[in-house]
């Protein structure tokens, strides 16, 4: 109805990226399991990798299956370009954790990867694109995840309300300086969770 921003997701086939040796507890993949598969150093170059060329400057959120996880996806971002990068998990202080996502809204940081800490209540308008690499068998979880990326831009946010027509909101959203958000995941999950549009690389 025009509320939030549409979804491309974009799947990229990770060779090796195999989660049949993870166990499933409490019906999610067990997180030990999954940290051992994701923080192998093979599969984090085969996702990062990717990942740097298809943000290109856009504002990206990561989510990671661990705290080393998410550490070392920051690390290698930067290497990319330094002081592209930061990475929050539970422990971080306070007064870091606010002056990271500070910069993130600012632009000042462009990418910010986090363990179980930026998934719900986690409001940042100008994030265009959320790259999945906590791979999960829940959909909510999922959901919850993409929808860090699915609120439409400030400058048009205040002109969505009640007395505008679904095409009218639609509308000026295509029109807006972030008409879509891009889901990037990683095949062995996106195939559980198919969304609205898709591109396969």
């Amino acid at each position: 109805d025009g509320w939030l921003v549409p979804v491309v997701q974009r799947m990229v086939h990770v060779e090796g990226l195999d989660f049949s040796g993870c166990r499933t507890t409490a019906g999610d993949l067990n997180g030990a399991d999954l940290a051992k598969v994701m923080e192998y150093e093979a599969t984090l170059q085969r996702v990062v990798s990717p990942s740097i060329d298809i943000i290109g400057n856009r504002r990206t959120l990561v989510f990671a299956s661990s705290v080393n996880h998410a550490e070392r996806m920051a690390e290698m971002f930067n290497r990319h370009r330094p002081g592209m990068a930061g990475w929050v998990c539970g422990e971080t202080p306070a007064d870091e954790r606010a002056r990271l996502l500070r910069d993130f809204m600012t632009g000042a940081v462009q990418v910010v990867c986090n363990c179980n800490v930026l998934t719900e209540g986690f409001d940042n308008p100008g994030v265009e694109v959320v790259i999945m690499a906590r791979p999960t068998k829940s959909r909510s979880l999922y959901s919850q995840m993409c929808g860090r990326g699915m609120r439409p831009c400030d400058e048009i946010a205040h002109t969505l309300n009640d007395y505008t027509l679904p095409e009218q909101r639609r509308s000026l959203i295509a029109e807006s300086t972030k008409p879509i958000v891009e889901i990037v995941d990683y095949v062995g999950n996106s195939g559980q969770h198919k969304l609205m549009t898709s591109v396969d690389i």
